[in-house]
């Protein structure tokens, strides 16, 4: 695996880690979350990547606020549990969480809480307000993280054109 991004904890080899590791470890073994490896997300990295950025950082907020961390962090790596790679559409946009949560049941049993995070998790964008805080923390978290890989994204394409035009 790797570490979140941001993160100086290697997410496989720290005891800072270890309880996380312990709140998601079925979940992070399953064939299914490893199939996100071979989809690329949010230009930068692979679903996979983005689902342990959100599911890492939903964790520590949470067990910050003192709001179930173990549901949350189980929910933030689902919450993308779909394999294809779909063109950023509208439709897209509102319908992934459906799907993210009929995978994620038709391979783990999910709480009420879990259940709702991953459909929720696209809110406003999709109808329905998360019931939950732990809903409200992966939400927010799964913004944040996805307006830090874009940054990256662009940060990398500004990189290669300076390059280029550095070379003519």
């Amino acid at each position: 695996m790797s570490r979140a991004i941001g993160s100086r904890y290697n997410v496989e080899h720290s005891s800072h880690t270890l309880a996380y590791l312990n709140a998601i470890s079925d979940v992070l073994s399953s064939s299914e979350v490893q199939e996100l490896k071979k989809f690329e997300h949010h230009h930068s990295m692979t679903r996979f990547q983005h689902c342990l950025n959100v599911s890492y950082y939903s964790y520590l907020t949470c067990r910050k606020l003192g709001f179930n961390a173990e549901q949350a962090a189980r929910a933030g790596l689902l919450h993308d549990l779909y394999v294809s790679s779909p063109k950023c559409t509208k439709e897209h946009l509102k319908n992934h969480p459906q799907v993210a949560l009929e995978n994620a049941r038709k391979s783990f049993k999910l709480t009420k809480v879990e259940a709702d995070v991953i459909l929720k998790h696209m809110w406003p964008l999709r109808k329905g307000r998360p019931k939950y805080p732990e809903s409200y923390v992966v939400m927010f978290t799964d913004k944040y993280i996805a307006l830090i890989e874009y940054c990256i994204y662009l940060s990398h394409s500004a990189k290669k054109i300076t390059k280029k035009s550095n070379k003519s």
